[in-house]
């Protein structure tokens, strides 16, 4: 069935406290208050327990997971940022669900949250610091075939030995690093709490701990060296060839818009960022298109719990997480961002790709198209020089093309896929056609819709009252400025309401989050402890625990 595969969206969502210029920013919550006063709403709202690698990691009984995204630095100060993964599915409207359940739990947490401050949620990517961050998207896809497979295994397997010496001679570093904390602790008089690795430096003087972190990094530079070599080369190859093209041009219809410090208003809040083409994306801070992030915390992170672990990266498909991805609140952008790289991956995985166009230059090619909100730039392709626009008609064409190619009884969602992509492609047209008309794009293209609100502000008006609709209109509440437009625009929403509020209680079925979620359930409140990761759970206690797997597919 075409766009059927196991596909899932993580989205960081920024807190705002209104008001909070009124307040002097020592007596602002600490990131740590506020995470923690939202997971205690959540925890009213449905069963949860902890995570298998970390503690303060909530699994819900819905299929979602809730972390906290924030540097262990930066937890007493405050900012951070609550990360919220859907449940796995294997349809795109179904994923659109999902994630509107998870925008409606962050929000309802944020209004209920018991801290004194009013708390509102901001589904966005970039704060008025120039903090990036917002969406990843997720799908399981064939990482290598043929012999570029066994290729990739063989690497793999050097990376497992690579990991098995690392943790060895981690292990001296590590104890060192325990001694200090606990020695500085010890002098302090705090408590020392080994189970919260976030909270193991506060009160370890920097010019301690920093150089003990260095040695420890070090330690795992080749890992990282190695597996570098292998995501820019090797990994899921074919798809990064041919979708790096679409996704470059693909802000034009999905991005969300974002003002400069400058004034200068860009079409994606996460393309301005953007500075590699595939790699980690949390090594160094680099803010790359596909990223592999989850595999550096698989080689680096989770070996100090399960060497054994590493097997699951021995399988022919694989999590392939894109990072260029802003967070929509646009329904049909939402739809089309997920249902139309899940077509184009079975276009892929079944060999129709040799036509798509490639770009020369990607993130030059990213850094002129998601500055130039008059959707008149052309850049460099294998066919010439091309605009956004043109990029996606040709893309869409072959996706049109491949699907009237497939029996009928195949098809599944792709039919209202393309509708949906053709509906958003045609409204940036018109857009392009008359700069005056946004009537075609209200509540379906995210920046052009910002745009619309800011235009309404006259030019004259200032950057401040500019950036708080900028800011405002991501607001998860009945204030948010989006929501307040669509509720004048009922045909934008594609999800009523029953349907988000079943998958807020329940998980989807035939996804490993129905048996995750049924187990969470049914011992979240037991005498039997329980931890869960995406793929498994333990049960029980010291050598009575057992490991329950949810599926034989990993997490997307």
């Amino acid at each position: 069935m075409l766009a059927s595969r196991l596909i899932g969206l993580e989205t960081e969502y920024a807190t705002l406290i209104l008001g909070s210029h009124e307040v002097e920013s020592h007596a602002l919550p600490a990131a740590q208050q506020v995470y923690s006063a939202l997971c205690d709403v959540i925890r009213e709202d449905q069963p949860t327990v902890p995570g298998v690698f970390d503690h303060d990691q909530l699994f819900l009984a819905n299929g979602a997971a809730v972390s906290f995204e924030s540097h262990p630095t930066m937890l007493q100060k405050p900012g951070g940022f609550l990360e919220i993964a859907t449940p796995e599915v294997h349809a795109p409207s179904e994923l659109l669900t999902c994630q509107r359940s998870v925008d409606s739990l962050a929000a309802d947490a944020a209004i209920n949250s018991r801290t004194g401050f009013d708390i509102r949620i901001l589904k966005n990517s970039r704060d008025a610091l120039g903090h990036v961050y917002g969406c990843h998207e997720n799908y399981e896809a064939e990482v290598a075939h043929g012999f570029l497979l066994l290729i990739y295994r063989i690497f793999i397997l050097l990376l497992w030995g690579i990991q098995v010496l690392s943790l060895l001679a981690s292990l001296p570093v590590m104890a060192a690093i325990l001694v200090v904390v606990f020695a500085c602790k010890t002098i302090k008089g705090q408590a020392v709490a080994f189970d919260k690795p976030d909270d193991l430096f506060d009160g370890v003087p920097r010019w301690v701990a920093t150089p003990l972190l260095a040695i420890l990094r070090c330690v795992h530079l080749p890992t990282v060296l190695i597996l570098r070599f292998v995501v820019r080369h090797i990994a899921f190859r074919r798809q990064r060839r041919c979708l790096t093209a679409f996704l470059v041009s693909r802000v034009v219809l999905c991005g969300t818009g974002t003002l400069d410090p400058n004034g200068r208003y860009h079409v994606s809040a996460k393309g301005i960022a953007i500075d590699s083409v595939a790699d980690m994306g949390g090594f160094n801070g680099e803010k790359p298109i596909f990223v592999f992030g989850h595999w550096l915390g698989q080689f680096c992170a989770k070996s100090f719990y399960s060497l054994g672990s590493t097997w699951q990266m021995f399988g022919r498909k694989q999590r392939l997480q894109i990072g260029l991805s802003d967070s929509n609140l646009s329904e049909l952008a939402e739809y089309v961002k997920v249902g139309s790289v899940s077509l184009l991956l079975d276009m892929i995985e079944s060999g129709h790709h040799r036509k798509m166009p490639r770009v020369k230059s990607p993130l030059q090619a990213l850094a002129r198209i998601t500055s130039d909100w008059n959707l008149v730039t052309r850049v460099a392709t294998n066919r010439g020089e091309m605009s956004a626009l043109d990029l996606q008609k040709s893309y869409l064409a072959a996706a049109e093309a491949f699907v009237a190619r497939v029996p009928t009884v195949h098809h599944g969602e792709a039919p209202l896929i393309l509708k949906r992509w053709r509906e958003l492609l045609d409204a940036a047209v018109a857009y392009r056609k008359d700069a005056a008309n946004f009537s075609d794009a209200l509540g379906k293209i995210d920046w052009l819709t910002k745009r619309a609100m800011l235009d309404q502000l006259g030019a004259d008006s200032e950057w401040t009252d500019k950036k708080k609709i900028d800011l405002r209109y991501h607001e998860l509440s009945g204030d948010g400025y989006f929501n307040k437009l669509v509720a004048t625009l009922p045909e934008t929403q594609l999800v009523n309401q029953p349907e988000i509020d079943r998958r807020r209680r329940s998980p989807p079925p035939n996804s490993p989050a129905a048996r995750r979620g049924w187990l969470i359930r049914e011992f979240a409140d037991s005498e039997e402890k329980l931890l869960c990761d995406w793929g498994f759970g333990l049960i029980g206690h010291g050598k009575q625990q057992r490991r329950v797997h949810f599926t034989d597919s990993h997490h997307v």
